[in-house]
């Protein structure tokens, strides 16, 4: 996923998009589970907390309220699982965060086992970061218990 689109995604919009309803049309949570639904309502809630992010960002634009290490994080997932690398400038770029500050949190998620670091294969001057499985066992964790509060 390019830097741009996350960006995109990422970026605070004004309150009166957040009206729309999160789930589509047609799901309904009596569903039975399956990885497939899982892999969906999963991706559900992390759209879900991508959007309570703006709309608080909206709702409280004098403030602060971004947590660029979180939203590293929710970048990583994302690109993991539409089977995308991004770069440490990507990270860096779309945190809204002081470069070194960007980049010691990248290290800090490398640190603690969150993410993996890796040279590009086509550009060696580019470094990629992915979430690593724990990264993601633990935001799955996290999307489950989220769903229910």
């Amino acid at each position: 996923m390019h830097v741009k689109s996350l960006a995109r995604e990422t970026s605070p919009r004004p309150a009166t998009t957040w009206h729309r309803p999160i789930r589509p049309e047609g799901v309904q949570n009596d569903a039975p589970r399956t990885a497939h639904n899982d892999g969906d309502r999963r991706a559900r809630l992390v759209m879900r907390e991508q959007q309570s992010a703006r709309l608080r960002s909206s709702c409280f634009p004098e403030l602060k309220l971004r947590n660029p290490l979180w939203d590293m994080l929710v970048a990583l997932l994302a690109a993991k699982r539409n089977g995308n690398q991004l770069s440490m400038s990507d990270l860096c770029l779309m945190s809204d965060a002081p470069e070194s500050t960007a980049l010691r949190l990248i290290h800090q998620l490398r640190e603690k086992g969150y993410a993996d670091m890796v040279p590009d294969r086509s550009d060696r001057r580019r470094t990629r970061v992915t979430l690593t499985s724990l990264g993601e066992a633990q935001f799955d964790q996290y999307l489950d218990r989220f769903e229910l509060v």
